[in-house]
């Protein structure tokens, strides 16, 4: 579910499966009512500024935090007048969480920037991808994906630091060829050439140098045109927005997407979208 220019929240209407996203866009004028949901939320705004009020606590929201808000927990969201948020949530249904063994989510918890803040986001939006399109299989993978965000909050709140999956055994061309293919499902994360060189134990210079033997291209270019790739079918399978789409690719801003999209098409998003043919 989104909403280009949100004035309340969004209403939730849970699937069978109990897994449900949104993304909205507050407005100037936003107003949220004090409310318990019988429902878990886990918050994370990606622009903007506000405060989520509960227990008579204001807490600030800035983007790249993740909240937690508990089934039956009183809360509120106000915006920062001049800057409103714009806010991924992941709400869970109770039944949707019998299966977690040794797990609770009673309690609220608020994680300013956390170190999994960019994956957690790759889920979210792979999330919105899935519900988006309802295809076959679709509610199977939001479970899977619902509990992975599920799993990076209790893990976070038990604190420990999630397992770096250790590549350093492989070769390096073996590590970076994998890295190339996996690069085609998480497109849409957050990130940059030196993160990656770092993962896969290489210094930016070997790292792009053996990219570039393996795929022929530039990260960068393999990186845009996967997010291309995944824009175009949203503007052809979907009425969303540009702007949420262009977020959803992975894009920080609009105008970055724009730019990409005209750079490699000639023509904006939504003049690609309204062309003949499409």
């Amino acid at each position: 579910m989104f909403d280009p220019r949100a004035l309340r929240p969004i209403a939730v209407k849970f699937p069978a499966t109990g897994i449900f996203v949104l993304e909205s866009h507050h407005t100037r004028g936003f107003r949220m009512e004090p409310t318990r949901a019988d429902y878990l939320k886990l918050i994370q705004p990606f622009a903007g500024a506000g405060w989520l009020v509960r227990a008579g606590w204001r807490v600030p929201l800035r983007p790249g935090d993740v909240v937690l808000v508990p089934a039956g927990e009183r809360h509120h969201l106000e915006d920062d007048g001049a800057r409103p948020l714009s806010l991924y949530a992941l709400c869970v249904a109770a039944h949707a969480l019998t299966s977690a063994p040794g797990t609770t989510f009673e309690a609220y918890r608020h994680f300013p920037a956390p170190p999994w803040g960019g994956e957690f986001r790759g889920l979210i939006r792979h999330l919105l991808h899935e519900q988006t399109l309802a295809r076959p299989g679709a509610q199977l993978m939001m479970l899977g994906l619902a509990w992975q965000a599920l799993g990076h909050v209790a893990r976070a709140a038990g604190g420990h630091q999630p397992a770096r999956t250790e590549r350093a055994d492989l070769p390096a061309r073996a590590r970076v060829t994998a890295y190339a293919e996996e690069l085609a499902r998480t497109f849409y994360h957050r990130q940059s050439v030196d993160d990656a060189a770092t993962a896969l134990g290489l210094s930016r210079r070997h790292f792009t140098q053996l990219f570039r033997e393996i795929t022929g291209e530039s990260w960068l270019v393999t990186l845009q045109r996967h997010r291309l790739v995944h824009a175009r079918r949203l503007l052809r399978e979907t009425g969303r927005s540009a702007t949420s789409i262009g977020y959803e690719c992975g894009f920080e801003d609009s105008t970055t997407f724009y730019r990409t999209f005209k750079a490699a098409e000639g023509i904006s998003p939504l003049a690609w979208r309204n062309a003949p043919g499409r």
